[in-house]
């Protein structure tokens, strides 16, 4: 079974762009909040980037060993899969503003062209289904239960299966989202 046609079997959330974007947001980059200092998650940013503004969906800014980051965040409440495009924009918005690293969040699977795009320019893919999330990039392949990310594949990666009562489950947002060293 493809990735696909996994997060097409449920259903499309009964939520909002808005409540979306505060899930995600809230719920799952919130969750790094323990592993990284001054967590700080703000929906509908305004940043003005060298070619101009921008309202990003979400900024993560954060600290880690004395130096600060910021994370760029599209949440995208889709029925049909996400298209290279919109993930080359999102692309296009982290060299723009400077930012460490983008994260694409989304409610349907991506196309095969956004998942190449994203793992050569290290974009960060999460597919949320019925409260499921499916990593798509980076050694990525399937999901979890409540908060799940399945990581395997490619040469030298490892499994991993992380579900959010885990122990670990802040130290995977904040390795595999938000881009902080191991």
């Amino acid at each position: 079974m493809t990735e696909d046609n996994r997060t097409l079997r449920y259903p499309h959330p009964a939520i909002t762009p808005g409540e979306f974007e505060e899930f995600v947001a809230g719920e799952l980059l919130g969750a790094a909040g323990s592993e990284v200092d001054d967590l700080v998650v703000t929906v509908h940013e305004k940043i003005v980037g060298a070619d101009g503004a921008y309202d990003i969906d979400a900024t993560v800014r954060y600290r880690f060993a004395g130096m600060a980051f910021l994370v760029v965040v599209e949440a995208k409440l889709h029925r049909n899969p996400i298209k290279r495009e919109l993930v080359q924009v999102l692309h296009q918005k982290i060299h723009s503003v400077g930012a460490h690293k983008g994260v694409m969040v989304a409610t349907s699977p991506y196309q095969s062209g956004a998942v190449e795009f994203a793992a050569a320019h290290g974009i960060a893919l999460v597919t949320v289904t019925e409260s499921r999330f499916v990593f798509a990039t980076r050694d990525t392949t399937t999901a979890r239960p409540t908060f799940v990310a399945h990581y395997s594949g490619g040469a030298g990666s490892r499994g991993l299966v992380l579900s959010a009562d885990d122990d670990d489950h802040a130290a995977c947002v904040a390795t595999f989202l938000l881009g902080q060293p191991a």
